[in-house]
């Protein structure tokens, strides 16, 4: 079975639940065009909930490019579906987890580029004391998946001996 199939959507569906969230606590402030951050709330001693428009792509890389990036991003979300459903059979558990996980967080912030012209970014990590990950980006779970696949697939990968 091909994993794919049931945590893409699985993780597309909680990325949006949550940005939906952190939009409906925002309130009609998503409106105000020069609206900066948001704070929200403390979700854990160390983590805020601060939103964010944001019109470029990882650590505010392409300030502007969402018209680029949208296409950029269901490119390579449609690209690792078909390319995982043609090939599931020769792709390890481990590399079918990291594709899932790239091509939904590429499709969780295509979805924000189409429908607001921006990706809604939440998570605010500020109070560690390390200088590091107190002035690290905000972002969000699409962000995550992302970066979680990437590594995964960096991991070496043992190969089957026949």
């Amino acid at each position: 079975m091909n994993i794919a199939t049931w945590l893409v959507p699985a993780l597309l569906v909680a990325d949006q639940a949550i940005k939906l969230m952190v939009l409906w606590a925002v309130g009609p402030r998503i409106f105000d065009p020069g609206v900066g951050a948001i704070f929200l709330t403390n979700l854990f001693w160390i983590v805020d909930a601060t939103f964010i428009k944001n019109t470029g792509a990882a650590f505010g890389i392409f300030q502007g490019g969402a018209r680029i990036l949208v296409w950029v991003s269901l490119a390579v979300g449609l690209g690792i579906l078909v390319y995982l459903s043609l090939n599931h059979r020769r792709v390890s558990r481990l590399g079918q987890v990291a594709f899932s996980l790239i091509a939904a967080g590429a499709l969780g912030n295509a979805v924000d580029r189409l429908g607001h012209g921006w990706v809604v970014d939440y998570v605010d990590i500020n109070r560690t004391g390390l200088a590091i990950l107190d002035n690290f980006p905000i972002w969000n779970l699409a962000d995550s998946c992302v970066v979680i696949g990437v590594i995964l697939l960096l991991l070496p990968q043992r190969r089957r001996r026949y």
